[in-house]
């Protein structure tokens, strides 16, 4: 498991090359947002032709950086050097032309088009014109190279997750990159498709191209990089080698004296005792009304976690939305603490005692607009006609400091955090929902290792000690190793394993993932 993988490292790195030239160099960033010093005059040199990983805890400024990189943000103060030209760099228009390119964690795709309409609309763009016969060959070169089948005449919204990345891979090299950011791109891949990745990005390096990879997980900088640098709280902590470096020290530079608390035991077992939430036979339609979740039943106890493990686009999505009531039940029932509730709505699910922490939290779980009191609000204790802000704003730093938020006051807007940070306050105010039952889809998405693992034994800690239910869905098979009593696996939108956690064996979890 982790810790097995954490004793490999560099599979697909290649030895360092002393003496390559440098594409990106940086002296003296610094970025400031209000009562935040993202970025504290950085310095820092990329070489051609290598994978170079930034790694950090959750607000150590990597995605300040990048987003610097690709003209989404400005410095403050600083300069930038490409190929040795001091540039300016004031929006992607600029970074592209400089062919720097940047793929994210959520791939920016129009559903309803093609994969070759896509890559198409997506470097026309940029003032890039290509046919969508040219696109069509591309698409299928780069995914031969990478290992997964993709038709380029597919409409976008059929495929997973891996897939979609893809795309955004191979409009990035339509585009002529030669630095390619990658952040947190790969994160939740399976491992064999990770791997695929892997190797593609040591090909696309070992072929002059040049990669920065924002990641939280160390094994996988290990894996694939040359030289991992770390940020932390702003300030540049230092770069290494990887063929010289460990992955204690690399978490030691990250998390300092928290590297400690870093383990990937699996948490203690829970006492299941009655059900919570049963479901039974249940069907239901996804955006493009196909059948996205096709005949399911489970039950989550009292006192369990049921973890859910399967690759994004199978359906786990679709089913913890119906069981909050946001999306409509084609056939099936829900019972819910011994209630009928297949046809209540979420407002009479988050009276009673329900969390949801959904999938896409900065669009769908949050209001980035407002501050963290305003998101905290939405609370069932403090849903009335008169809000008790002292209350209030009391729970507010109780949770702030619980939870290791890192914001200058609760009044800060969430669109002023990093995505750690807005993640936590998410996390925070569900789990504080959730008296009865916690349904989660990656509730650890974006968090760095140290706070992953403290919001899983927060998790643990409150279905152990007060009995709640919890049905969490992730691609982080960590995760679900980790915190979950009952494993369930997803794929094409049915169940196809179920097993109890102890007994569970990761390869055959990941072969019924991805069969």
């Amino acid at each position: 498991m982790a810790a097995e993988a954490e004793n490999q490292k560099g599979f697909f790195s290649s030895p360092h090359q002393e003496g390559k030239d440098t594409i990106l160099k940086v002296v003296g960033i610094s970025k400031r947002f209000p009562g935040v010093v993202a970025l504290d005059n950085i310095s820092l040199e990329i070489e051609k032709g290598t994978v170079h990983a930034l790694l950090g805890e959750n607000g150590a400024g990597k995605s300040t950086f990048v987003k610097i990189l690709y003209g989404i943000y400005t410095p403050d103060e600083g300069e930038i050097y490409v190929e040795g030209r001091r540039v300016t760099i004031a929006s992607p228009m600029d970074a592209i032309s400089l062919g720097i390119v940047m793929v994210s964690q959520s791939p920016v795709i129009i559903d309803r088009l093609t994969v070759a309409e896509n890559i198409v609309l997506g470097v026309k763009r940029y003032g890039y014109y290509t046919r969508v016969s040219t696109a069509r060959e591309k698409i299928i070169e780069v995914s031969k190279k990478v290992g997964v089948k993709i038709d380029p005449d597919m409409e976008v919204w059929r495929l997973s997750y891996t897939q979609k990345q893809l795309v955004e891979i191979v409009r990035a090299l339509l585009l002529g990159a030669k630095l390619l950011l990658l952040d947190e791109a790969i994160t939740y891949l399976p491992l064999e498709e990770k791997k695929k990745f892997y190797k593609f990005i040591r090909e696309y390096a070992d072929s002059g191209g040049t990669v920065v990879l924002i990641t939280h997980k160390i094994p996988e900088a290990m894996d694939v990089a040359d030289k991992i640098t770390v940020l932390r709280r702003g300030k540049l902590v230092g770069t290494v080698s990887v063929r010289e470096a460990t992955v204690d020290q690399i978490r030691t530079m990250m998390f300092g004296e928290r590297s400690g608390e870093i383990t990937y035991e699996r948490l203690l077992p829970g006492n299941p005792t009655q059900p919570i939430l049963e479901i039974k036979d249940l069907w239901v339609r996804g955006d493009f009304g196909g059948l996205a979740v096709q005949g399911v039943s489970l039950t989550v106890r009292k006192g369990e976690v049921v973890g859910i493990a399967g690759v994004a686009g199978n359906g786990q999505k679709e089913l913890l939305q119906a069981i909050v009531r946001l999306r409509p039940i084609e056939k099936g029932k829900i019972i819910y603490d011994g209630v009928d509730i297949t046809n209540k709505t979420t407002h009479y699910m988050r009276m009673n005692g329900v969390g949801y922490i959904p999938d896409l939290p900065a669009k769908y779980g949050v209001s980035i607009e407002n501050n963290i009191l305003e998101n905290l609000g939405v609370l069932p204790n403090f849903v009335s006609e008169t809000i008790n802000w002292g209350k209030l704003k009391a729970l507010a730093f109780k949770l702030i400091k619980e939870f290791e938020i890192k914001t200058p006051s609760p009044e800060t807007p969430v669109k002023f955090l990093s995505g750690g940070n807005i993640m936590k306050v998410l996390v925070a105010r569900e789990l504080t929902t959730a008296s009865k039952l916690l349904i989660a889809y990656n509730p650890t998405r974006g968090l760095d290792e140290a706070t992953a693992i403290k919001v899983r034994r927060v998790i643990k800690d409150k279905v152990i000690n007060q009995g709640i239910g919890a049905l969490i869905a992730s691609e982080d098979l960590d995760e679900v190793f980790q915190i979950s009593d009952t494993i369930v696996v997803m794929n094409s939108g049915k169940i196809v394993g179920v097993f109890p956690a102890d007994k569970a064996k990761r390869e055959e979890v990941e072969h019924l993932m991805v069969m």
